[in-house]
Order: structure tokens, then C-alpha cells, then sequence
């Protein structure tokens, strides 16, 4: 009995350690390089902008478009918010990385 159990011994670290590499190469495939939610991207140049003042108003549309500066290519979600500024409302256009949820491009629009 005591030959068993020591035949057995040697292949079980390899083996887990196989399994879970395998399984953390496909997990990373299937999850490691989505993009974040229009509306998560959303939120978060919100609340960037909310700790300069009042936000009125802010749209994002749902569906990522290709983004390219110099040799960086990504794809990006477009939106825009209007805040209060000196009793004015301010409009700002953006584009935020779809992935990473980063501010590409930000203008502030003049009427």
C-alpha cells in the first residue's frame, strides 16, 4: 500500500500546477482585454468633473469607435457633459479609452 501512495506523490504538484496555469490562460483570454462599460466610463468623468463644480447634463454613446494618436491605437467611447462655471453653463466634448477609461481628448466647446 505504502508503493501506491508514493508513486502518486510525485505527479500531483506538477499536475495542479499545470491545471491552474491552464486555467489562468484561459480565463485571462476571456476576460484579460474587455472593454469597459459606456456607462462605468460614464461615471467616472462624472465624478472627475463634480469635484470642480455642478454637473447639469452628460451623454456618452454606447458603442466604441476606433482612436488613433501618433502610433497609439485603441478604441474609444465619446461623450460630453455640461457643468456650471462662473454661472454659465460650460459644455466639454470627450473621448475616453474604452478600455482603460482614460481621457483621450477633452474640448471645451465655445458657443
Amino acid at each position: 500500500m505504502n508503493d501506491s501512495n508514493n508513486t502518486a506523490n510525485p505527479w500531483i504538484v506538477p499536475i495542479t500546477l499545470g491545471a491552474s496555469g491552464l486555467a489562468g490562460f484561459i480565463a485571462g483570454k476571456l476576460f484579460g482585454n474587455r472593454p469597459m462599460s459606456a456607462r462605468r466610463i460614464l461615471r467616472m468623468v462624472r465624478n472627475d468633473f463634480a469635484r470642480e463644480g455642478q454637473i447639469a447634463g452628460s451623454w456618452i454613446d454606447h458603442r466604441p469607435v476606433p482612436f488613433q494618436r501618433f502610433a497609439v491605437k485603441t478604441s474609444a467611447y465619446q461623450g460630453g457633459l455640461t457643468r456650471r462655471e462662473d454661472d454659465e453653463l460650460v459644455n466639454y466634448e470627450f473621448k475616453a479609452d474604452a478600455y482603460t477609461g482614460s481621457l483621450l481628448e477633452l474640448k471645451r466647446i465655445e458657443d
